[in-house]
């Protein structure tokens, strides 16, 4: 197996637990390997330190996959994919909708496995795992023996590795709406044409959390992609509920979900751009009792922090200035560059903006499907802060 051998002290982060070596931390290694290449990491005298896959094209030049030398085959993929199922069980024992594989998290870096009850959503997200993908998804079938796997090779995570976006793979078939129970509801899912894998599994808890906060409270919810917090506060004895997003087969899906769920409920969805809509609000003197606020990631690399953080200050003062004195904001963010504590600093920011005061309610984070590893902080990226506005 090929060697990379690290520059003298690059170890440390390794053997502390974190998965990744960056290029620049690299002294030397064998020239001419392609990307996804297996190879055995060396500290500087030569000691083994784990070994992984290579990819010359990226900024991570290696991702680990075990700490002693081993092949990376069938049979550690097997191994790390019974393992990753073994902890859904004990954790989630009767949900059937969940992230089966989250890369780091179960260390098979590059690789996110969607449960959707009997089909199975996958993304390919680094060199390594695009070159064994196809076996990867026929291990999947055999252990799993689900009636559909659709392998979605669409992320823009990809560019990253130097990796073009291509159509799925797919095995079995897939149906155009997978419906699959989903914590006390049922979703109807697009795992071809969804974001991500069809849904936003990392909410889990949170949206039941956020939920609690919802009985006899008029909702606002932005961002309401498919429904599933809107349908949650609904569910808990909302007076009203409103969903707007800007994709209309979203919204679309969010009806169907809503009409599936909670039929009769004074629940509404409106395709329309969140900011265009908090600002028609502001100007018409709305106001809501309860507002959840869950935008897209706004800080996708390290170098768009500064600016991302004064978007998330902007949307989250406008959202803040609609809420009544005493009414409730549920606001997220789904960027590792932007911490719990980063983040309590963004909306302490803006309920300055708002010229109001916040009084902190209850912080969450990514769902336990989504594991974390202490060593690897990127893989804690989700953060949702209830609070309340004081006057």
């Amino acid at each position: 197996m090929p060697v990379v051998r690290l520059g003298k002290n690059q170890d440390r982060r390794l053997r502390s637990g974190h998965p990744w070596v960056f290029s620049n931390e690299i002294e030397s290694i064998e020239k001419g390997l392609e990307p996804g290449s297996e190879v055995v990491v060396q500290d500087h005298r030569g000691v083994p330190v784990g070994v992984g896959l290579y990819n010359p094209h990226s900024l991570i030049a290696v991702r680990l996959y075990a700490r002693h030398v081993r092949p990376i085959d069938a049979n550690l993929v097997r191994d790390r994919i019974e393992a990753a199922l073994a902890l859904r069980r004990r954790i989630l024992p009767v949900e059937v909708a969940y992230r089966l594989v989250y890369g780091e998290g179960d260390y098979l870096p590059g690789l996110v496995v969607d449960r959707y009850g009997d089909y199975l959503c996958v993304q390919s997200l680094s060199a390594g795992i695009e070159r064994r993908i196809e076996w990867i998804l026929d291990l999947l079938h055999d252990m799993l023996a689900p009636q559909g796997i659709l392998c979605r090779r669409d992320s823009q995570a990809r560019t990253l590795e130097g990796l073009p976006l291509l159509e799925p793979l797919e095995r079995g078939k897939i149906p155009e709406l997978v419906e699959v129970p989903y914590e006390g509801v049922v979703l109807q899912s697009d795992l071809r044409r969804g974001q991500k894998t069809g849904e936003f599994l990392d909410q889990r808890e949170n949206r039941k959390r956020v939920a609690r906060e919802a009985p006899a409270r008029q909702v606002l919810d932005l961002y309401c992609y498919t429904g599933i917090f809107s349908i949650q506060c609904c569910m808990a004895g909302a007076s009203s509920v409103l969903g707007i997003d800007s994709s209309a087969p979203a919204i679309e899906r969010a009806r169907m979900n809503a009409a599936r769920n909670a039929p009769g409920r004074a629940v509404e969805f409106r395709v329309e751009e969140v900011e265009r809509a908090l600002e028609s609000f502001e100007r018409e003197g709305t106001r809501f009792d309860m507002i959840v606020l869950d935008p897209p990631a706004l800080v996708r690399t390290r170098k768009a922090l500064e600016e991302g953080a004064r978007k998330y200050v902007a949307i989250n003062a406008a959202a803040i200035r609609l809420l009544q004195p005493g009414g409730t904001l549920a606001t997220a963010t789904c960027s590792h560059h932007v911490d719990a504590v980063a983040f309590m600093e963004i909306l302490r920011a803006a309920a300055k903006h708002a010229r109001t005061e916040l009084r902190l309610v209850d912080v969450m984070g990514q769902s336990r499907d989504h594991p974390v590893l202490l060593a690897a902080r990127e893989t804690s990226y989700l953060t949702m802060v209830i609070a309340e506005r004081i006057r």
